[in-house]
Parts: C-alpha cells; structure tokens; sequence
C-alpha cells in the first residue's frame, strides 16, 4: 500500500475519486547495479526494502527495464564511461546519471605538489572512492601485487603502496617518498582535522535522497575517522550551504559527503555515489525511512 499522506497516496485517491474503481499502477524504479547481489550493505538495499514497502515496484539489473518510470545509477566505480552506462527509457527520470567522475581531484581544496609552500602536517589518500578497492582489475591479484600488499602492512614505504584501508598522516612535505608524487592514483593534501570539545577526531557525514537528507558526525581517537574507530556519533541539524551548493554543481541526486569543519569552514573530503551502512542488518532505520520518501520528488 502507498503510504498515507505521501504523493503517490494523493494521486491514487484522486484517480480513485475520477475512475470509481480505476487505481494507479505502482510506478517502476528500475536500478543499475554492476553485479547480480545487491549487498545490504548499500544504502540502495535498505531503501529498495522501504520503496517496496510503500507499494512501489523495485528492480536491479544491469540494464535499465523497458516500463521504468525512474531510473537509477549505482555502479559502484570511481570513474564511468558514458558510453558504458545504460540508457533510460523515453520519459523516465535518471538519478546520478551525470555522476561519472568523483575522484578526489575533482574537487579537493587541499591538494598539494612537491613545490607547496605548506608547512603543516599532510595525508596521502587514493585519489579513487574507497581506497580504491572497487576500481581494481585482475593485475592487482598477481603475485607481485600480492606481496607488495602484505609487505605495506608492515612498511607501505618499501612496499611502495598504501596500507589497505589506511591513509598515512605526515609530519610535512617533506616526509613524503618521492614516489607518491608519480602514482596519478594518489593525492596529497594538507590535513586539516575537525576536534571536538573533547579532544577527539570529528569527520561529518550527510547522505541525501532527493529532497530528504541528514547529517551526522562521527567521532574518533584515529585520524581516520572510520567505522571501527568511532567513540561515539551524533546526528547534526544542519548542512553546510556551500556544501549545498556542491552537491547541485556535481549533480548529485543521491550519495553522501564526508566533509569537515576547520576553523568555521566546511571542507568537503569525499563524495560517494553509492554510499553504504557499515553496520546494518539489513533493516531499514527510521531515518533510512525518511530518507526513502526523497524519491517522491521524481515522481
């Protein structure tokens, strides 16, 4: 059943009322996803649950279908080709379509090159989304690189590779090898870290669906700010205009960003179009709930 109250309830009724008995068909969000399981994991699977929930007709493929009335992108990629995206039926609407690019350097207000004048401190991140690991090929499973991953374990500077899932915060400049500056898959930035009151790490995160969204932030006794290193979250009340602004300019309909504030200025760290839950079980939260009712400003 559609949700009472929503759009799609009102056009229901209104049809209702005109036809007697004639009612809307459940309209077809149809979602490309790049492999058959869809992992709960992803956000698009806790919402896909909640869309189904209202009554509306979800599928994943590859392909977009034929009778889709939305159409949505999430192909789990740092870098797409157009020509390698599928192509939406005639009427339907397509989110995160023109979403090809979120590589770092797109939009990083922190880089640096060797001839930086910075003197602070510096991290080293994968210039891809999520330390690059959806974007690798077969050439990363050979031997060598095999190795060369469990030799970075212990010294990513021998190992001329970043640590999986690490990125490595520098004294300076100064510290950083050589080889870094020729790798395209790698950027330097000046670290700039968000504190709290009480003295720990803060990373901010806002997911955003349409026109619904929130806003958190994590905080951490690692610089990384991950997951498995959070102390404790709180859910914030507003999001940054710039960052606003951002998100319009990137033609973003749906993802997350990962941002800081340092000094009163909002820093945008990471733009993910397929964002994820680390922690779900797989049951939609009433905030991911809220967030599902973002589809309705596409119908």
């Amino acid at each position: 059943m559609y949700e009472k109250g929503t759009a799609l309830a009102q056009q229901n009724a209104k049809l209702g009322k005109k036809g007697g008995s004639a009612t809307m068909s459940a309209p077809k969000i149809s979602i490309s996803h790049l492999t058959s399981e869809v992992p709960d994991y992803y956000a698009i699977s806790l919402l896909s649950k909640a869309w189904r929930e209202q009554g509306l007709d979800v599928e994943f493929a590859r392909e977009y279908a034929d009778d889709a009335q939305i159409c949505i992108l999430h192909h789990d990629k740092t870098r797409l080709r157009k020509d390698g995206i599928p192509v939406a039926p005639n009427g339907a609407k397509s989110l995160n379509g023109d979403v090809l690019d979120i590589s770092k350097r797109l939009f990083s207000t922190l880089q640096l090159t060797p001839q930086s004048d910075w003197t602070g401190p510096v991290i080293i991140k994968s210039d891809l989304n999520h330390f690059g690991l959806q974007d690798g090929d077969g050439a990363r499973s050979d031997l060598v690189s095999r190795v060369r991953r469990r030799l970075a374990r212990h010294s990513w500077r021998w190992a001329r590779m970043l640590p999986e899932k690490h990125y490595p915060v520098l004294p300076s400049l100064n510290d950083v090898p050589n080889w870094v500056w020729n790798d395209q898959d790698l950027l330097v930035e000046k670290f700039l870290p968000e504190y709290s009151d009480d003295g720990l790490y803060c990373v901010r995160g806002w997911i955003f669906f349409g026109d619904q969204g929130y806003a958190y932030r994590s905080l951490s006794t690692d610089p990384m700010v991950k997951a498995a290193s959070v102390v404790r979250s709180e859910f914030l009340d507003d999001v940054p205009a710039e960052l606003v602004a951002l998100r319009k300019q990137m033609k973003f309909d749906f993802g997350k960003f990962d941002y800081v504030v340092h000094d009163g200025v909002p820093i945008l760290l990471d733009a993910n179009k397929t964002p994820t839950y680390p922690t779900s079980d797989g049951t939609p939260t009433p905030r991911t709930r809220l967030l599902a009712k973002g589809i309705e400003a596409f119908l």
